[in-house]
């Protein structure tokens, strides 16, 4: 008679040894974009390699036989197993589609329309203060010397800042095909916030990249948002962001349907705050790509 095996190792040895099969078929079907961002690529093979070794490391005690073994209580592993089984890896579906990150939106809002309250306190408080010339103190006058200081490197500084972000838009001209900026997935979430954060830099420019369609309450019938999902971490973290495009071909597109869309960027006030605007748009077919979302690269 052969020698009895040990249940309760087989069972463990062949748990971990699907969960390693799993990961693998995820990361070669590239599944695993759904659901995590690509910086953690090189974790996930090294879950596999361990999980392999913890296997292999069972062998030992699969000769080893155990009496009264019981091995129902491993079962709740076979759920997850099955359950990738049935239900294979899909896209997001039906999630929210936004025309952009609310801070991304206010901070350039706010450098477009300064708060009115703000002036207002400035010249009262100018107004309500009267100065006798005669009585001006050597403080004051000092005072006035430190100010005038003060503003004169506030001017530097601005004039520095202006010559920093003058070039952000020059930063996508080795993308230009023709005159056209082609946005590609590897940029795409850079140049979003870099639309965003310098709007001025970017309207006249003539822009292409895909996108999908998506409608928005509030939007008129000749608008719709071009837009794709972006992750930062997981799919936990997965949020949608589009550009505001005006067509008068809108009725002829889908929700959710895949197109390239070209367009020149211009200023348009949505809710109070200035975003970017396609207008001059030319739509064509879009394909789905292998890897739908967009991930950040700058953390």
């Amino acid at each position: 008679m052969g020698r009895k095996k040990n249940m309760e190792a087989i069972v463990q040895a062949f748990i971990l040894i699907a969960i390693a099969c799993l990961l693998i078929d995820a990361m070669i079907s590239k599944k695993v974009n759904y659901y995590v961002h690509p910086r953690f690529y090189v974790g996930i093979w090294v879950s596999i390699i361990v999980l392999f070794l913890f296997a292999i490391s069972m062998i030992s005690k699969i000769k080893k036989a155990r009496h009264n073994v019981n091995i129902r209580h491993y079962m709740i592993f076979a759920i997850p197993l099955v359950a990738a089984l049935l239900f294979p890896a899909t896209g997001v579906n039906g999630k929210d589609m936004t025309i952009a990150n609310s801070d991304i939106v206010a901070s350039n809002s706010e450098q477009k329309n300064p708060n009115s309250e703000t002036d207002n306190n400035t010249i009262a408080g100018t107004d309500s203060d009267s100065y006798d010339s005669e009585s001006m103190t050597n403080e004051e006058a000092m005072a006035d010397t430190t100010d005038a200081t003060a503003s004169t490197q506030e001017n530097e500084q601005a004039n520095d800042i202006g010559e920093e972000t003058v070039g952000i838009s020059e930063k996508y001209a080795q993308y230009e095909v023709d005159g056209v900026m082609v946005i590609n997935d590897d940029i795409f979430a850079d140049w979003y916030c870099d639309v965003y954060d310098n709007l001025d830099e970017f309207v006249g420019k003539k822009c292409q990249y895909l996108a999908q369609v998506y409608s928005m309450e509030d939007f008129e019938e000749n608008q719709f948002l071009a837009g794709r999902y972006f992750m930062v971490c997981c799919a936990a973290d997965l949020v949608g962001y589009g550009i505001v495009c005006e067509t008068d071909i809108r009725s002829e597109l889908k929700d959710e349907e895949w197109i390239t869309v070209t367009g020149t960027i211009s200023e348009y006030e949505y809710n109070g705050y200035m975003v970017p605007l396609l207008t001059d748009v030319t739509i064509t077919e879009g394909e789905a790509p292998d890897v739908e979302y967009i991930y950040y690269n700058n953390y």
